[in-house]
């Protein structure tokens, strides 16, 4: 049986090698009926990513089949609390009522009930226990547990379903006055020269700021955008929307080296664009540097162990994109600094619904719109660089400038609370890269592929917009690198349209690892005796050339659901073409 962990046989191997449940793999004997511990499960997979809830093995026994369990009795209790209700039906045991595929499989000639839960829309999260209300029974996934998110977590994800507004309130007791003459006057003239229109009929400074809502209607009070772009020193108001730089002398946080725990630490504050000047020269100040000729007689020059580009862009977004709500406002954004890595951290997690991997696709979406408006016309201090361009570049730009110092790219742990961006000091194919490329047998593979594996090794959200932004190249070649990878059993297609890609059946030796949400990790799998349903669709398509979906199912001893998911997966990724749209009758389907 397909899932969307994988095969279910394949999952199942995965939890008995790891011995515990999995970050998007739950477990649970039920041998009594439908445990209570159930709900808040699907609530936390219904808020974040979705996952798969095996309901009849019992954990504390290797994961065998439970004795007792029965299938049809679970399977119809789990299946009412899915179903859909009117303002007038009695509440089920969620609200609102989640969304997924309810099954019976067999697991070791047992039943067992599988549960694939979808994530919700965002429109209609959190999903929360009914009984516990929505503030003390929404949920959300830490490691392999479920954890209260709490009133913070309700309000980011209630958030998600509009756009927050919170940058254009005005300031209670701030005025004009606490504003940076100098920054404003900046501005006012960029905008007169490359955007007159913004400007046009406006005679004072004061109309255009309030205009562009540096300052409210009564042409006095400062926005919170305002005063964050343009505060002569917007701690005042908001002490803790600043910037720290803390730098370790141990890979943690609590380890030191002799009687040395922190080498440095700097406490950075005023409007953004000094912050962000300020934060990138103290980073700086603290990573190495190397001498490397320009050649063409252009001379030598210092680079740094993280370019420059690719800091200021991170320290940029963390800026921007961070939470300014009244719940975070008491939170910062820190930057810390270890021997093999540079870590920025900021409240609120993705806004608007995204995932890890559409981060690199090129698009803008910002929680704090007014702001990051306003960043795309403020210069960085002595430059005529602005701030920021707040057209999606900066992480695709992040991500070349890293890949073309031989770095990996970014890495994004995201959590419903917060984001981490990790950077790496040093380069992707370093020698402990080269060892593992060895003992996995991929060291005489082409170096792109071997790039991209070196990837999936440091647990990045490998597709092929990351490929494109790190490598240089376009989306089809991108799509080929991983196409050529699944052929030769190295990687899998990812799970879902979008999602990142997992790791293959020559990957099966690797230990198991599972990782905070946010960062990709898929454990090895064991090879099914039949092939994975991927591979037997591919096989079926090739056998016959061209085939519908019923044919294909026939073919693949697969069920037509089980196909229609796979194949969405197949045709995203080029591997599949679909002849006609999905509503036609006639729609076959024939390999890329």
């Amino acid at each position: 049986m397909e899932t969307s962990q994988g095969p279910l046989d394949e999952v199942v191997a995965r939890l008995r090698r790891a011995g515990t449940d999995l970050t998007q793999v739950e477990v649970k004997a039920a041998a009594f009926g439908v445990p209570r511990s159930l709900w808040p499960t699907i609530s936390s997979f219904s808020n974040r990513d979705g996952g798969l809830v095996i309901l009849g093995l019992d954990e504390t026994n290797g994961f065998e089949p439970a004795a007792g369990f029965d299938a049809t009795k679970v399977r119809d209790a789990v299946a009412e609390a899915f179903r859909p209700r009117s303002a007038r039906d009695i509440p089920g045991p969620l609200t609102p009522s989640p969304s997924g595929v309810i099954d019976i499989a067999d697991v070791d000639g047992a039943p067992v009930v599988v549960v694939d839960v979808e994530e919700l829309p965002a429109d209609q999260r959190p999903c929360y226990v009914t009984t516990q209300g929505i503030e003390n029974g929404s949920y959300q996934r830490v490691a392999d547990g479920d954890r209260v998110m709490g009133r913070y977590g309700v309000f980011l994800l209630r958030a998600d379903a509009a756009q927050p507004n919170i940058d254009v309130d005005p300031v209670d007791g701030a005025t004009s006055d606490d504003l940076d003459g100098e920054l404003v006057a900046q501005f006012i003239a960029r905008l007169r020269r490359v955007r007159p229109r913004a400007v046009a009929g406006l005679t004072t400074d004061l109309d255009v700021l309030e205009r562009l809502r540096v300052v409210s209607g009564d042409h006095v009070t400062p926005t919170l955008a305002g005063l964050l772009a343009f505060g002569a020193y917007p701690q005042h108001f908001f002490p803790q929307a600043m910037i720290t730089l803390n730098v370790y002398a141990g890979l943690t946080k609590d380890s030191s080296v002799g009687d040395v725990r922190m080498l440095d630490r700097k406490v950075l504050e005023g409007p953004i664009p000094i912050m962000v000047d300020d934060a990138v020269r103290a980073v700086l100040a603290n990573l190495q540097h190397r001498r490397v000729s320009r050649g063409g007689g252009a001379g030598a020059a210092d680079e740094p162990e993280i370019p420059v580009d690719a800091l200021r862009e991170a320290i940029v977004n963390a800026v921007t994109h961070r939470d300014y709500s009244a719940m975070a406002l008491g939170d910062q954004v820190r930057l810390e600094l270890y021997p093999d890595r540079l870590e920025i951290h900021n409240p609120g997690g993705i806004w608007g619904g995204r995932r890890v991997a559409e981060l690199f696709d090129g698009s803008s979406r910002s929680r704090n719109a007014r702001l990051a408006t306003l960043l795309t016309d403020i210069p960085l201090p002595g430059t005529d660089y602005t701030v920021s361009e707040n057209a999606g570049s900066g992480i695709p730009r992040m991500t070349g400038a890293l890949g073309r110092a031989g770095l990996a790219a970014p890495r994004f742990d995201a959590t419903l609370t917060g984001m981490t961006v990790v950077l790496e000091r040093h380069g992707l194919l370093s020698p402990d890269v080269d060892q593992w490329l060895a003992e996995v047998g991929a060291d005489g593979l082409e170096p792109d592929l071997q790039r991209v594996l070196a990837l999936v090794h440091r647990e990045l959200d490998v597709e092929d917009q990351l490929l494109r932004a790190l490598l240089g190249i376009d989306s089809h070649d991108a799509q080929d690198l991983l196409r050529s990878l699944v052929e030769e059993g190295w990687l899998r297609y990812p799970p879902r349209p979008g999602e990142a890609y997992r790791r293959g059946a020559r990957l099966q030796h690797e230990e198991v690892r599972e990782v905070a949400p946010g960062v990709f990790s898929s454990p090895p799998r064991e090879p099914a005796a039949r092939g994975a349903l991927d591979e037997r669709i591919i096989a079926a398509i090739r056998d016959a050339g061209e085939l519908g979906v019923q044919d294909i199912a026939d073919r693949a001893g697969s069920t037509v659901n089980g196909v229609r998911q796979r194949l969405r997966v197949l045709v995203d990724q080029r591997a599949v073409i679909a002849t006609a749209p999905p509503q036609s009758k006639n729609r076959t389907y024939r390999l890329g």
